[in-house]
């Protein structure tokens, strides 16, 4: 605020200005004596409105992208085959399997201690070099091992005392294989094996004699030794044949993958604003403007 003097000073001045100019002059020297001895600030103090920018922080969600490493199952067959070797071969035009004569006897060991998911020993047929008719059977023959060629009788077999509950091997008169021949008692060994294996399937009157191959498959799973027999071809020309153990397995992989997720964020923002300020300055007191 101007000094109170000037502001007296500047309202007597205003007066003297509407007077005569006779008296304006005399009071106006008159003024200007008792200004000169006042003591009248230089400077006085201006207050005015005035605009300024600043800047303000604020919070803004945002969605940002970001890797997420994520491990997935996935299912694969893996699968195979393995030729077989038979390890026991026999054969006998004389015996009779389930009443059909020209026995051939093939004993395999599978592969491995451990079965698979699937496991099929599968039989290709070769061409007959004439047509006759032929069967073919598998047997788990695990409970009480193979049959040796007669009438031999494994070193290993202990003398079994069980009855024999079905005939499946009949040799000559002797269906029963009660004689006390060495082939009676043979006889009478492999038809309590064949009672305590398993039966794996079979298929009868098969006919070699095509122009394509032909081959057949039989479930094996649980089994590691096992017999396929022939019976019907009277040459080892019409009996020829190949076995290979066929096995696949269901495999889970678990694989590791990166996706892109959306994740919000909270981020800070510098925003530019405006405002009103009350400035201050020091001006010369005749550079003022007038007061009201």
């Amino acid at each position: 605020m101007p000094h109170p003097s000037l502001l007296t000073l500047q309202h007597r001045y205003r007066r003297l200005l509407s007077r005569a100019p006779c008296a304006c002059t005399k009071a106006l020297s008159l003024l200007l004596l008792v200004a000169a001895a006042l003591p009248v600030p230089a400077c006085v103090e201006v207050q005015y409105p005035q605009k300024e920018t600043y800047y303000d922080t604020v919070y803004v969600t945002e969605n940002r992208s970001e890797g997420l490493s994520e491990t997935y199952p996935v299912t694969r067959i893996v699968s195979g085959q393995e030729q077989l070797t038979p390890y026991v071969i026999w054969s006998n035009p004389t015996l009779k399997f389930k009443g059909t004569p020209f026995v051939w006897y093939y004993g395999y060991r599978l592969p491995g201690n451990q079965t698979h998911e699937v496991e099929k020993v599968r039989i290709s047929l070769y061409k007959q070099d004439y047509y006759e008719n032929v069967a073919v059977s598998l047997f788990d023959m695990g409970p009480r091992g193979q049959v040796l060629q007669p009438p031999s009788i494994s070193i290993l077999d202990p003398v079994y005392t069980d009855t024999v509950q079905w005939n499946w091997l009949t040799y000559g008169g002797d269906i029963s294989g009660s004689g006390t021949s060495p082939m009676g008692g043979w006889l009478n060994s492999a038809n309590i094996k064949f009672n305590f294996a398993r039966f794996l399937g079979g298929q009868a009157d098969l006919w070699m004699n095509r122009g394509s191959p032909y081959y057949i498959d039989f479930d094996t799973r649980g089994a590691r030794d096992i017999a396929v027999l022939f019976t019907g071809p009277t040459i080892p020309q019409n009996s020829r044949f190949s076995a290979s153990l066929q096995w696949s397995d269901q495999v889970t992989d678990n694989l590791t993958r990166t996706v892109q997720r959306q994740v919000p964020l909270q981020v800070e923002q510098q925003v530019q604003k405006e405002r009103t300020v009350i400035k201050k300055v020091q001006v010369p007191f005749w550079q003022a403007p007038p007061f009201r």
